[in-house]
């Protein structure tokens, strides 16, 4: 059982308070320091938005998302580069780091809340500079290492402003996230069967998924390719049971989290349109 908290908050002019409260000693210290400078300035404007989840007994924190979405006038463009500034200081200790400019026809990176399970947040719209860096999450606050954090930023500067966002989010670790879906493989292979639901459908989604896994980049969409197929028979074949395709969907989801990079885009978004068509 969980409890959640959420917070919206709207602001033309910002006080200079501390915004992002340390909890614990972490390892994107400069990272923490350049959000708090941007968000303290006088001359930045902000909308802000916070949720957090926890279990309700233990008290264990379980999700986090903080979104800032900024303008300031482009005079202040220092702010922005001391923030990148600070990733690039504090990469040694991101354990996955990417950047770059979005073009209209690049793909969405959605960056994972909690236990990955909903959308995420979208950190690269199109016609934006993003950065981003992943840390595992510190051990006093979590001993099994199951979490991480997530700090990223994009942000676009036209003549007289810049407009962009601020994140930072908290989620199991993408690795923790396959192996809960290896494990859940599990009851869907011989002798590990115990459920009436099992068919040649998913037996088959299972096994290309794990080829799509050890793959050659050369050969991945090919294997996407398959995938994307064989999801579209969830469309007229009606013997798929309902089981077989929420766990084939939530299977796919973890694939088409690409914060590692290790897919390419063709890949990804073959991925991502087979998990739209499983009805």
């Amino acid at each position: 059982m969980k409890t959640t908290m959420i917070k919206v908050i709207c602001r033309m002019a910002v006080l200079a308070v501390a915004v992002l409260a340390p909890v614990v000693v972490s390892a994107q210290t400069n990272v923490r320091k350049a959000f708090d400078e941007l968000l303290k300035s006088s001359a930045v404007e902000l909308t802000e938005s916070h949720s957090m989840e926890k279990d309700v007994t233990t008290g264990i924190k379980e999700s986090q998302c903080d979104v800032y979405k900024f303008t300031l006038p482009a005079s202040k463009q220092s702010l922005v580069d001391n923030i990148i500034k600070a990733f690039k200081s504090d990469e040694d200790k991101a354990y996955s780091v990417s950047s770059g400019l979005t073009d209209k026809n690049g793909i969405p990176i959605q960056i994972a809340v909690g236990d990955g399970k909903g959308s995420g947040v979208h950190v690269n719209p199109a016609g934006y500079n993003y950065y981003y860096a992943l840390f595992q999450a510190p051990t006093q606050e979590d001993s099994k290492g199951k979490y991480r954090y997530c700090y990223a930023i994009n942000w676009k500067k036209s003549k007289d402003k810049i407009e962009g966002t601020l994140f930072v989010t908290y989620a199991t670790t993408l690795k923790y996230r396959q192996s809960l879906s290896q494990a859940r493989q599990l009851t869907y292979l011989p002798g590990y069967e115990t459920s009436d639901s099992l068919d040649g459908w998913f037996n088959k989604m299972v096994t290309y998924t794990q080829t799509l896994a050890v793959s050659t980049p050369h050969s991945r969409p090919v294997v996407a390719a398959k995938i994307y197929k064989l999801a579209a028979k969830t469309q007229t074949d009606t013997s798929i049971s309902v089981a077989d395709r929420n766990a084939a969907r939530e299977l796919l989801k973890i694939h088409a989290d690409n914060s590692d990079n290790r897919y390419d885009k063709q890949t990804v978004t073959l991925l991502e349109q087979a998990i739209s068509i499983i009805k």
